[in-house]
């Protein structure tokens, strides 16, 4: 009977993180096309991180069968890297020569990102292993962060700071690096014990 019990949980983190998968593939799409529509870095920048998100919901499921987490971590940690980067470099660039951004085009995709993600946080809240929780964490960060952009969308409604947009965009792929070194050491440190 406790066997059963397991099984039940393991298919249930299974679902809950391919639902939040097809979630966070979908709303990437729509943070691309929106990032390119409103020229936000700020919303392009996160656009990029669900990109690698995506990738690592994926991994995530096909992992919660496998033992195979560290390959998948290595994997999202160099495609988070270098997608950060770029953003970066675009981002102080556009600081010396700032670029009109669509403020209410931002509002609104901000406000279709965080019901994606508050669906997806929602969904796996209760991670019964894991594997579930550490994707639960993510995407509730991920949804912070959107707030950020929404607020930075509010503000700019009322107050012309052409440099903010690109500025936010830096302070999140900075935060979004920071946590891909750490939980790769954090990774690499639990994998070598």
């Amino acid at each position: 009977m406790k066997e059963q019990h397991t099984h039940v949980h393991e298919h249930t983190a299974e679902g809950n993180i391919l639902v939040a998968f097809l979630t966070n593939l979908a709303l990437t799409l729509i943070e691309l096309v929106g990032g390119a529509l409103t020229n936000s870095m700020a919303v392009l920048s996160d656009a990029i991180h669900d990109l690698g998100c995506t990738l690592t919901l994926c991994l995530a499921w096909v992992f919660e069968k496998k033992n195979y987490s560290l390959a998948g971590a290595l994997v999202n940690a160099i495609v988070l890297t270098i997608s950060s980067v770029v953003v970066i470099y675009e981002s102080v660039t556009r600081l010396f020569h700032p670029e009109e951004v669509s403020v209410k085009g931002m509002f609104w995709v901000a406000l279709i990102a965080i019901v994606f993600k508050g669906f997806a946080v929602w969904r796996t809240r209760h991670g019964s292993n894991l594997n579930e929780h550490l994707v639960s964490l993510h995407l509730l960060g991920d949804f912070l962060g959107w707030i950020v952009i929404l607020l930075n969308s509010i503000l700019l409604m009322f107050v012309s700071i052409p440099w903010l947009d690109s500025v936010l965009s830096i302070i999140i792929t900075v935060f979004i690096l920071y946590n891909v070194v750490y939980n790769l050491v954090v990774t690499l440190r639990n994998h070598s014990k």
